[in-house]
């Protein structure tokens, strides 16, 4: 089977059959293109990816690498990751991706492989990259959603201290003086920020920091942070937690302990991830735009892949308060009536 043969049965030029399996480089009248894809559908017509990728110089293929230290269950990693997915496949490109698992031996390893494979772009979900591998990926180009990347590297990232703040600045209103932080590790620079805004909301109200543990971003994480936290005194009021997967261990933690949630320990999150708006009560939580950040990095990688040229971007995304029963805010219904 041939574009020959496509073109024949559309009543069309080889050359057309090119420009609408290719997306160009000339406009086809929709009738055309129509016919075409009716003929391709028709016969069955694969058209040569190898052959495709050598005349365009590219390999239609995308790599992503997250560094979920969760195993792959966070609740952020996997939206985005999906989201990244969705727009690459809307513009004609396929997705390879690796968790790193917070290894940097790891990430090196899916480095290495998607560059060996020679991958059109690479995003990259808080994966630090060794100066030297930094240096020749310069001719690929790379998107970070990080606080920290090499000049060169396009950069994503979110407001992530000024996120703490807000959320730990909502609980100070409902009247609460301490306010615990269940933490994940502070040498991940995410959550050092969102420790920051934390301990900047408690300084402005003159309320001392603490208590703070670290643990596992995960429900088991949370579940033993808080579990330490509130069997143990002078008990914190509220607990702010640096993701939301914490925050429903940290849930089930003081359900445990026979604590009501918001009644004598308040809890809030930061994410937004959609499994915040199912627990009863409902998690307040510092709601990052995941999907409109995952579209921005895709689009910005595949800018860059298809122009040749530009300069790297960054872009800081702001976080939004959204509030639930968790806090003592009033419980919103998921559904009317």
């Amino acid at each position: 089977m041939t574009r020959n043969d496509v073109a024949k049965l559309a009543g069309t030029s080889p050359a057309v059959v090119s420009y609408v399996i290719n997306n160009g480089p000339r406009p086809v009248s929709e009738s055309a293109r129509q016919r075409v894809l009716a003929a391709v559908a028709e016969l069955g017509y694969r058209p040569n990816a190898v052959a495709r990728s050598l005349r365009a110089r590219r390999s239609w293929t995308i790599g992503v690498i997250a560094s979920d230290s969760a195993g792959g269950t966070s609740p952020f990693f996997g939206q985005f990751t999906r989201a990244c997915e969705e727009v690459a496949w809307q513009r004609g490109y396929s997705v390879l991706l690796g968790n790193s698992a917070e290894d940097p031996a790891r990430a090196e390893s899916y480095l290495r492989s998607f560059l060996e494979r020679q991958v059109d772009g690479l995003v990259l979900m808080r994966v630090p990259v060794a100066a030297e591998r930094a240096e020749e990926m310069r001719r690929v180009p790379v998107v970070t959603i990080d606080h920290q990347a090499p000049p060169f590297f396009s950069r994503l990232a979110v407001d992530d201290e000024e996120g703490g703040y807000q959320a730990t600045r909502h609980l100070l209103e409902h009247g609460h003086r301490r306010i615990g932080f269940v933490a994940g590790p502070l040498d991940v620079t995410p959550i050092e920020l969102r420790a920051a805004g934390w301990r900047r909301a408690l300084r402005e109200a003159g309320a001392e920091p603490g208590p703070l543990a670290e643990g596992a971003l995960s429900l088991e994480g949370g579940y033993d942070v808080a579990y330490r936290l509130l069997s143990s005194g002078p008990r914190p009021t509220a607990l702010f937690a640096s993701i939301d997967d914490q925050a429903i261990g940290a849930m089930r933690a003081a359900a445990d302990l026979g604590l009501r949630v918001p009644q004598d320990v308040a809890v809030a999150g930061f994410d937004g991830a959609r499994e915040a708006a199912y627990t009863v009560p409902g998690l307040t939580t510092i709601s990052q735009p995941i999907d409109a950040m995952a579209r921005h990095a895709t689009e910005t990688l595949v800018g860059a892949i298809e122009s040749d040229v530009g300069d790297p971007l960054t872009k800081i995304f702001s976080a939004t308060l959204v509030t639930r029963g968790s806090c003592g805010c009033p419980e919103p219904r998921l559904r009317q009536g």
